[in-house]
Order: structure tokens, then sequence, then C-alpha cells
């Protein structure tokens, strides 16, 4: 499904969302502000795209007047299309978080109204309703206050962070190049919930961290952590791939050799073979 495709449903639902209730309009409003900054990123990313398909049809005019194109610019093709793959990635895991964030904020919506009509917080509040005594006309104070009951009914017991929350907060830092505080936030939801379907997500997400800022040690091994624990998880391909990745950046040609050809072979068919196999071809090794 294309990202465009995504984003508007979750567009769509969000609108919706914030006309069918009166609660939680911090949260849509925050939703709202990740919806505008990732039409931003993904009118970048067709800049990109763009910018690479221009560039490599130069190179295709360059070789039918020359001999040869130079390994130089096959390896700048390469690295630009590796990076608008990985930027695509983020992209695309950033309209999942929405898409769980979303289903979360439908469900506290659900619970409120469940709350509201069997009067769990007094008097049902009718919508619009006549002034409640509070100077509060439209019941917006006490619809609020049932929102932030629902929202926040388990954390207020302080004993265990809420999963998702846990998670979205060390993806947005991770987002925003805060890659200490989302390494701390990952590690933290891996170790409380190992068990649940984005533990190796949260690894992958760690090794991507490292990577960004240069720690390509250590982003291997977090690759390696998420391949040892999850090795049938879907951030396999994508792991072994970054490893070879963070290898050349190390300068150990070799092992990112055979670490690439790994990916090649063991994945045929998909987007990370594809790269390794054009970087294989940039490094003149045989894919």
């Amino acid at each position: 499904m294309k990202l465009t495709t995504v984003l508007r449903l979750i567009s769509l639902a969000v609108v919706l969302l914030l006309f069918s209730a009166c609660v939680m309009p911090d949260k849509v409003n925050d939703m709202q502000q990740d919806l505008s900054d990732i039409r931003a990123e993904l009118q970048k990313l067709q800049q990109g795209q763009n910018d690479a398909r221009d560039r490599m049809q130069a190179l295709e005019q360059t070789s039918d007047n020359s001999e040869m194109v130079t390994k130089a610019d096959l390896a700048d093709m390469t690295v630009g299309i590796s990076q608008i793959s990985r930027d695509v990635a983020i992209v695309d895991e950033r309209i999942n978080d929405m898409g769980r964030r979303f289903d979360r904020l439908s469900r506290q919506v659900q619970q409120a109204r469940e709350m509201n009509r069997s009067g769990m917080y007094g008097a049902p509040i009718p919508a619009g309703g006549p002034d409640d005594g509070s100077g509060d006309p439209s019941g917006a104070i006490a619809a609020g206050a049932i929102a932030g009951a629902a929202a926040g009914g388990a954390a207020s017991s302080g004993a265990v962070p809420d999963p998702e929350q846990l998670y979205n907060t060390a993806y947005a830092d991770f987002s925003k190049g805060n890659y200490a505080l989302a390494v701390s936030g990952f590690d933290e939801y891996h170790e409380k919930f190992a068990g649940s379907a984005l533990a190796d997500n949260a690894i992958y997400w760690v090794g991507e961290c490292h990577f960004s800022q240069g720690n390509f040690a250590d982003a291997v091994q977090a690759f390696d952590r998420l391949l040892e624990l999850y090795p049938s998880s879907d951030k396999a391909p994508a792991s072994n791939l970054k490893k070879g990745l963070a290898y050349l950046e190390q300068n150990q040609v070799g092992k990112a050799i055979v670490q690439l050809r790994f990916v090649v072979s063991e994945y045929p068919g998909s987007d990370e073979a594809k790269i390794a196999r054009d970087k294989l071809t940039s490094l003149g090794a045989q894919p």
C-alpha cells in the first residue's frame, strides 16, 4: 500500500474522530501535528526520489556516450538510493505508529462514552446540554474529566508504564534526533514488554539510533541482538542489511561483502536485497 494512501486514510479518521467527540482534543491536535510533519517528510522523500531518478537518467546518458560510468558515480547513486529507502522505512514506521495511536484514542473515546452513559461519574452528560451550575453550559469540563480518567487510569496506578505510550515516546525521540533518550526508551520497552509484538522493533530502532550517531559497532551489536532473539522478525532483512552498511562505515570491507551477499541470498526479491546487490556492484564485488 502506498504511504500517501495510508496517510489519507488516517487523516480522514482523525477528522471524523475530531467531529464525533469532544474528548481528548489535545491528543487529536498532537496527531494532526504529526500528520502535518509526515506530509512534509513525504514531500521531501518524493523530491529525493525525483532527484535520484534524474541522476540515474543522467548516468544512463553518460554510459551511452562514454566507455563506462565511474565507480564513484555508482557509489554516489547507491548511497542516495539507500538513504531514500531508509527514509521511506522511517516514514512508514511513523505512519504505522499513527495508526496504533489512533486505535488507542478510539478505544479511549469509546470507554469515555460508555462511562458517561452508565453514569459512572454521576449523571450522564448531554452534549450541549443545560448548564450544570458549574458555569460550563456545554459540559466540556466534565467531559474533559471523563477523558482524563479514561486516558490516565492505568498510569495513575504507577505500577507498569503503558507499553504503547512508552514505545511511541521513544519513537518520537528517535524521529526528533534525540537518540540517547530514544535508546533509553526502547531499551526500557524491551525490558518490560519482551513478549510484545513490537519488542523486535524496539531493538531494531536501538540499532538505528546507534547507526545515526555513527556508533557503528554498537549498531551491529543491537542488530545481532535482534537477530538472535527474533530470527523470524520482519525486521531481520533490514537488520542484516544495516549490519553490512555498518561494517562498510568501519572500513571492514571483507565482512561487509560477506554480509551483503548473505542479504542477497537470504532475502531474494526484497528491497534490502536490491540495495545490497547495488552496494556490492559499487564495490566491484559479485553479488
